[in-house]
């Protein structure tokens, strides 16, 4: 089951160009220079007719070895973890014989799999299962060789938890990717009131994110990549939305309506997504649901102060209106207001 973790990371790190930048940064040295980036694809780009089951790992790209003419297929898969995860070894293992079982007829020679898992929140979210490590005592009658020759393979690690801020920001990679990053480690742990402070200590990287239109940069861009940032922050902390739109608004020097209104349709978006595939579950299930019970009155107010920005004072007819509505006509009313030219033609149901 997904969660607003999964699919931030995914949103990012499902691109090969942030996917390589950050690979980069995590890999040792040594390996890291042997794979010609520039190569990296996605796996079904780089071998459409591959029998691929929908679903293998978070994401997985192929790429090319360098090797002066002896160049060999890597497999890399990125999984994301953001809790702890007992059977994640096992997982990716299965992972790894699968794709190099299905690739066989497609690759010259079997291909290399290189399995990477990013990894948060299994210090910062009490809530979160743990793995359940095994028992000194119930190892000690099983022979060593035993349990050495159980089938398992490296997994390289970067672990959110391990780092500080200041360490991930010093990271080469794209700044979109580094704003990822940050987010999944802190955003979650965070109170509302110390959402906006977040955001203003990394604004260099919310601009910058901001201002990437096109090549050599990759999806998503510029205000799409924002309204995702913005959908997380929402998703996972109970930062308000005007509070969430003022803060970003400040920052990118843009109109707070239009970033209020495009921030309110994209959680809403995801909101309902995730009701309609089932994706909420555990601590996040508990936040979504909190969120809906305060949905109404948080959607009321919002809708008032946008109507507030855009027409001026409010009488009290209207006040008693918005706050007496349904939630449709809420969201009714909130799709017209940036193209309404007066209040009546907001409140206009057909």
């Amino acid at each position: 089951m997904h969660t607003p973790h999964d699919v931030l990371f995914a949103a990012t790190f499902g691109h090969a160009h942030h996917a390589a930048r950050w690979l980069r940064c995590v890999l040792p040295d040594e390996l890291a220079a042997a794979i010609d980036w520039s190569s990296l694809r996605p796996l079904r780009e780089r071998f459409p007719g591959a029998r691929l089951r929908p679903h293998v790992a978070d994401a997985v790209f192929a790429a090319r070895t360098r090797g002066g003419g002896r160049e060999r297929t890597v497999l890399v898969l990125l999984e994301h973890k953001s809790f702890a995860d007992p059977a994640v070894e096992a997982q990716l293992l299965r992972y790894s014989v699968h794709l190099q079982r299905a690739l066989q007829p497609h690759a010259a020679e079997t291909p290399f799999v290189l399995p990477v898992l990013l990894r948060h929140g299994t210090t910062a979210h009490p809530d979160a299962p743990s793995a359940r490590a095994p028992v000194p005592s119930q190892l000690a009658a099983i022979p060593a060789e035993l349990i050495a020759a159980q089938p398992r393979q490296t997994i390289f690690v970067d672990d959110l938890d391990r780092l500080d801020e200041v360490q991930l920001a010093a990271r080469a990679s794209t700044p979109l990717g580094t704003l990822t990053l940050l987010c999944l480690k802190a955003l979650g742990c965070l109170a509302a009131e110390e959402v906006p402070t977040f955001f203003e200590r990394w604004q260099h990287l919310l601009r910058a994110v901001d201002r990437t239109d096109g090549p050599p940069d990759a999806p998503p861009l510029g205000p799409d990549a924002v309204d995702g940032i913005g959908w997380y922050a929402l998703a996972v902390t109970e930062v308000e939305s005007l509070v969430l739109a003022e803060t970003f608004a400040r920052i990118l020097q843009r109109n707070d309506v239009n970033i209020m209104s495009t921030l309110e349709r994209t959680f809403q978006k995801g909101l309902a997504a995730g009701k309609a595939e089932g994706l909420a579950a555990g601590k996040v299930e508990g936040i979504a649901t909190g969120k809906a019970q305060g949905l109404v009155e948080g959607r009321a107010l919002t809708l008032l102060q946008l109507l507030a920005l855009r027409f001026g004072a409010l009488d009290g007819s209207v006040t008693s209106r918005v706050h007496g509505a349904s939630l449709e006509q809420l969201e009714r009313w909130t799709t017209r207001v940036l193209d309404a030219k007066t209040l009546a033609a907001v409140f206009a149901d057909q």
